[in-house]
């Protein structure tokens, strides 16, 4: 017989003489109770999916609004297929933006209820303090970047009129009426 055999062999007869031993054992006596156990609340699966569709949505409503803000009284630009495409763009990366703050501050709740069922060590506290870091992060983040998509609207709206003006100046110096 090989060593490996031989060590299979001992291991079998090491495992049916514990469970000969322990065949009266009644192993619940041994097993938490449910009352001993802190209450983790439901179990919820979450829905990334709706939430990315959701933070998709709510972009494109501020990105519409935005350029109807700027453009509304002007179809023309509004469907412009590059406004239409650079809006669609805008919107995408506003909403990863926004779906980045709804998964940070849903990391960070996940963390406070792990803070209420017990887990109070000195890393869990270190984790919190990072997630609100983060959280303000973002909001600073989202709120330049706002800023940023206003300020470009507004610039190409400038650009527009003073292209408009120009043209029309132009027409009235050659002597055509608009």
């Amino acid at each position: 017989m090989s060593k490996k055999e031989e060590k299979i062999t001992n291991l079998k007869e090491e495992f049916q003489k514990i469970q000969e031993e322990n065949k009266d054992l009644d192993v619940s006596k041994y097993l938490a109770k449910r009352e001993d156990l802190p209450d983790l609340g439901e179990i919820q699966i979450y829905d990334y999916d709706k939430d990315a569709d959701e933070s998709k949505e709510q972009a494109e409503e501020v990105l519409t609004a935005l350029t109807e803000l700027y453009f509304g009284d002007n179809p023309e630009i509004l469907n412009n297929k590059y406004m239409t495409m650079k809006m669609k763009e805008d919107a995408q990366v506003y909403a990863e933006t926004i779906f980045l703050q709804r998964m940070t501050r849903k990391n960070f709740l996940t963390q406070l209820r792990q803070v209420d069922n017990g887990d109070s060590s000195a890393r869990m506290h270190e984790v919190v303090n990072q997630s609100i870091s983060q959280i303000r992060d973002n909001i600073k983040f989202a709120q330049s970047q706002r800023t940023e998509l206003e300020k470009y609207y507004r610039e190409i709206r400038k650009d527009y009129d003073t292209l408009m003006d120009n043209i029309q100046q132009q027409n009235i110096e050659k002597g055509i009426d608009t």
